[in-house]
């Protein structure tokens, strides 16, 4: 259980790491941290905790104890939320607004009535309603659409 205090600093990071692991570890980990791990709990006070037989096992490379892989989780748990994000700002890039705006006459007046602007906007919305990421916003002037995606040309290259 030192383990997790030796290469985790902060307690936020440290506390990720741990829901990774079976509940069992968050649980030695208390049990080491509030000095508990003694002869009624299995565990010992050099950190170490007894995992529950039927669910664990270890590799034993060069009589090392150290889970040879272990380094790599925090890279894989921040890969994991970079695509997540990634995933979210693809999505966003697909979104487009139709934007429907009511025309006013030269006084500044509504040429339609509120009922009539709230109709023309419901023809849109049922128009619409089977596009997949397209919304309607009604407001009073031209018609156009706005998209939500990057001016950017879109590359081969994936940065994760």
């Amino acid at each position: 259980m030192r383990y997790f205090d030796d290469n985790f600093s902060s307690t936020e990071e440290r506390n990720r790491i741990l829901k990774v692991f079976p509940p069992e570890f968050e649980k030695g980990y208390k049990l080491y941290k509030q000095k508990k791990l003694s002869a009624e709990f299995p565990g010992d006070e050099d950190g170490w905790y007894l995992l529950t037989v039927g669910s664990a096992f270890k590799f034993n490379m060069n009589g090392e104890d150290f889970p040879p892989f272990i380094s790599v989780i925090p890279a894989i748990i921040d890969l994991d939320d970079a695509q997540a994000l990634d995933r979210k700002k693809l999505q966003q890039q697909l979104l487009k607004i139709i934007i429907q705006k009511m025309p006013i006459d030269k006084n500044g007046d509504l040429v339609f009535d509120v009922d009539e602007a709230q109709q023309l906007h419901n023809n849109a919305v049922n128009m619409l309603s089977k596009a997949i990421g397209i919304d309607v916003l009604t407001t009073f002037a031209d018609v156009d659409v706005a998209d939500m995606s990057s001016n950017y040309a879109t590359t081969a290259s994936d940065d994760l």
